[in-house]
């Protein structure tokens, strides 16, 4: 057994004759490229065991070799670059070897009888390989095309991949910024076993949700924020192809959740934080929200104002006709989702966090630096300043502007996903009630920015045209009463949550 952890490049394939040529390669090359053609067949049961257990197994055919590879996440390591345990042996003959696989764990995922596994999908490759060596580290480049099958399904594969075979993981992360300089590229977070299994499944990329986060009390505050930023990173790669398919509005949302959730940890960790980093990587986050917004903005307006208003209007003509118009607007605003996805500074910003993520923290500073804090004590402190913002707000509800009601849902944001981010270093029950509560409030006072935001989406398709124009004028007073009508029901629910808010006993003064 041992552990694999590699990084894995998508590039577009008129660009793989640029990237063998990049004089970086050139540069750091250990030996000559190597060019193989590959067979990979993948086994598993019929109801998928393997699968459902997270682990891949595949023998490969290399020429007249077989090599039997499974391989299973291991924990240790997140991020951009994958990390697995893997166990890999040469066979005679085209079958697995289940015996050969020595941990007690593992085996027992796999079926008792060898028979039971089946051929699933394949993936033929023509890979050319190339050692390289920065710094101490050596790594290996593998540039693989070819396609995966499965069934009568097929998918074109053209990635290159970068394989630590010693020394630190970062410099992955170094030589795949410095490539991108000349060679741009996307990060492929899917294995090509994860890609076969939807493939034979014909399943689409679906929407994922943030996962919970388990802190520990004894981590400094950098190795919390450190394992917060992880988890919303992974929270936006996990939805980047359901958001670049653009059939599930669910996928772009969760996507900006994910970035959103990412400003919100640089924002509470800021005392904790050098504030030059902080700011680049907020600047950065800031422009990849606004790139994904409109497509999220639109989804909204289309399905939760016009929808609901044809049901109740069919026969409304001009609402029929706004709705083509709004369609076509959120088509475009989907391609622009799409194209900031494969830019090159969106690439540029996740491999610059995951490399500033793989440190052991900020160098600078002296004296007692506020990153090596107990992360529960910035915890603590975080969560007390931002209920005393959000309190304050709360209390005064009846009486606020519209301004400070934005405000009183910002407030609710963050603390919301401050509870979501600490819970775990407190009474998990208390945290997570908390956490729903703010939910609550914000969906309440998220009709209140639907109207603002609305109002801009009806502006924008209004100057298209003279047409537009007219269609909006005739559709406005039906629209200005529907948001009437939600912002008037969602006033006193909202207004019930502050209450309870205020009366709430804060639940990191428990734990």
């Amino acid at each position: 057994m041992n552990i694999e952890t590699e990084l894995k490049l998508r590039i577009k394939p008129g660009l793989v004759g640029r990237l063998r040529r990049h004089p970086l390669l050139r540069e750091l090359k250990l030996g000559a490229a190597r060019t193989r053609k590959l067979r990979n067949v993948y086994f598993d049961t019929d109801d998928l065991s393997l699968r459902k257990n997270r682990i891949a197994l595949r023998v490969r055919h290399d020429g007249a070799k077989r090599v039997q590879t499974l391989k299973a996440p291991d924990n240790g390591h997140s991020g951009a670059a994958q990390r697995y345990r893997e166990y890999e042996a040469p066979i005679d003959g085209d079958k697995p070897k289940l015996e050969l696989i020595a941990d007690g764990k593992l085996r027992e995922a796999l079926p008792a009888k060898p028979d039971q596994l089946k051929e699933a999908f394949t993936a033929e490759i023509t890979r050319q390989t190339l050692p390289l060596c920065l710094a101490e580290t050596q790594i290996e480049l593998a540039v693989d095309q070819g396609e995966i099958a499965a069934a009568d399904r097929r998918e074109k594969v053209c990635e290159a991949e970068l394989e630590l075979k010693s020394g630190r993981p970062s410099r992955l992360y170094e030589l795949a910024l410095k490539l991108h300089e000349k060679v741009p590229f996307t990060v492929e977070y899917r294995s090509k076993a994860a890609r076969g299994y939807d493939l034979l499944l014909g399943e689409a990329p679906k929407p994922r949700k943030a996962e919970d986060i388990a802190l520990d009390p004894a981590m400094t505050a950098w190795r919390g924020f450190g394992a917060i930023a992880r988890a919303c990173l992974a929270q936006m790669r996990a939805n980047e192809d359901c958001a670049r398919r653009g059939e599930d509005a669910e996928g772009v949302h969760q996507l900006r959740v994910g970035l959103r959730r990412l400003r919100a940890a640089f924002s509470l960790f800021a005392g904790a934080l050098p504030e030059e980093q902080r700011r680049h990587f907020v600047d950065e986050l800031r422009w990849a929200q606004k790139r994904l917004g409109p497509a999220r903005d639109w989804d909204v307006f289309v399905a939760d104002t016009l929808a609901p208003l044809r049901g109740r209007l069919p026969e409304d003509a001009n609402l029929r006709a706004l709705t083509l118009a709004a369609e076509a607007a959120r088509a475009a605003a989907y391609a622009e989702a799409a194209a900031a996805l494969d830019d090159r500074r969106y690439t540029r910003l996740q491999l610059q966090l995951d490399l500033w993520l793989e440190g052991d923290g900020p160098a600078e500073g002296g004296g007692q630096r506020p990153w090596a804090k107990p992360v529960g004590a910035v915890a603590r402190d975080v969560l007390a300043r931002g209920h005393r913002r959000l309190r304050k707000l709360a209390k005064r509800f009846e009486s606020l502007s519209d301004e400070e009601r934005h405000e009183l849902r910002i407030a609710g944001k963050k603390a919301r996903y401050a509870a979501e981010f600490f819970g775990s270093l407190f009474p998990r029950k208390a945290a997570l009630k908390y956490a729903e509560r703010l939910g609550g409030l914000q969906d309440r006072l998220g009709s209140m920015n639907d109207a603002v935001v609305g109002r801009r989406l009806i502006d924008e398709l209004a100057a298209a045209g003279a047409r537009a124009k007219a269609l909006v004028e005739r559709a406005d007073d039906v629209l200005k009463g529907w948001f009437a009508a939600r912002i008037a029901a969602d006033t006193p629910r909202a207004a019930r949550i502050c209450r309870k808010i205020v009366e709430a006993a804060p639940f990191w003064e428990k734990g």
